[in-house]
């Protein structure tokens, strides 16, 4: 019996159709249904079956959900045989993954480490972009740079970690708030918390809790490696009106947040030699402008408006003398002061 990608020959010499897409997430299959249809290539099942390496029968109940669980303008086009959009569709619609998918999620971006640098990359890049955007608002994960989101822990996750995770989005999901014990870097002793979750997030190689503080009324960033002994509570509550987690992280540089209130500052930052090209290669805040000052791109000027500087500061000082701040003067004289205690120290 001969074999290929598509299926195997049977007794009657019939093409069977495999099954290599079965195992596949329902939210995957239903999200490359909507990418091939915006294509407006009119598929139907079988197409689509093939495309997706499923059965039709299974593209059929896909198709079902789609048009009658999330409201999508499917119809069916009897002159061409396949399915197009009847109104404009720009947008994949949000879908609330199940606590079981989250966790399957955070395991594979966990596990695929091996993967960095492979043609496969790619293409799990983008399937775990729009997966992870039909939840965005509780979940967020910078899957745009693929290469380093798979850098948190070389050694894969452990137990404890997943369990925390998988009990932290089951609190958004639901609302209902939660304790734990959180210890602050500078501190000696771990305070109990009582907070209101509201997002879950990837930042700069780290997952992130956001959520409102009753002890502190104020919302506030909390490490997920720091907390300990987690209890998710019977007390449900109202997400707090207006959060966007993109913009509560967008004020800052890193994980850091800021007020309304907090005072926006205009970082301009001049980089040399090889940190100019390096800087040019990458988005390293939402607002922030780059303009070649030497045609050979050895000389750039950084420019962006941030609520605090604290993470800045950091950032600037591990480019050494390969840049220059020329704004704002709270920049400047905080690194100034850092260089003087550094060889203070090393003197």
């Amino acid at each position: 019996m001969s074999t290929d990608r598509k299926g195997a020959k049977g007794k009657s010499g019939r093409v069977v159709p495999t099954r290599q897409g079965a195992s596949r997430p329902a939210m995957w299959r239903v999200s490359e249904i909507h990418r091939l249809i915006r294509q407006g290539r009119r598929p139907n099942c079988s197409t689509l079956a093939r495309e997706i390496e499923v059965t039709a029968k299974t593209i059929q109940r896909d198709i079902c959900f789609m048009r009658d669980q999330l409201n999508m303008p499917l119809e069916y086009d009897p002159v061409r045989h396949g399915y197009f959009y009847s109104e404009e569709v720009s947008d994949f619609p949000s879908m609330r993954l199940s606590r079981h998918e989250l966790v399957a999620l955070f395991l594979a971006r966990q596990a695929l480490e091996p993967m960095r640098g492979t043609k496969l990359q790619k293409v799990l890049s983008e399937s775990f972009r729009r997966i992870a955007q039909s939840c965005s608002g509780e979940l967020s994960v910078s899957w745009e740079d693929f290469d380093e989101a798979f850098s948190v822990k070389a050694a894969g996750a452990v137990a404890a970690d997943v369990t925390l995770f998988s009990d932290l989005m089951e609190a958004v999901q639901k609302r209902r708030e939660v304790s734990f014990l959180y210890r602050k870097p500078n501190e000696r002793e771990a305070a109990l918390r009582q907070v209101r979750p509201h997002h879950v997030g990837q930042v700069d190689h780290g997952w992130y809790l956001v959520g409102w503080d009753q002890g502190r009324k104020a919302m506030r960033t909390f490490a997920l490696q720091r907390i300990e002994q987690l209890k998710v509570l019977s007390k449900r509550f109202e997400r707090e009106t207006g959060f966007d987690a993109r913009q509560y992280f967008g004020a800052g540089f890193g994980v850091w947040s800021y007020g309304e209130g907090d005072r926006a500052h205009h970082v301009r930052l001049r980089f040399h030699d090889y940190a100019a090209r390096f800087v040019a290669e990458r988005q390293w805040h939402s607002s922030q402008k780059l303009s070649l000052l030497k045609e050979d791109g050895s000389e750039l000027l950084f420019e962006a408006w941030l609520g605090g500087l604290e993470e800045l500061t950091r950032w600037v000082l591990s480019w050494g003398s390969k840049v220059e701040v020329l704004g704002p003067v709270q920049l400047r004289q905080r690194v100034q002061a850092e260089l003087k205690a550094m060889l203070k120290k090393c003197g």
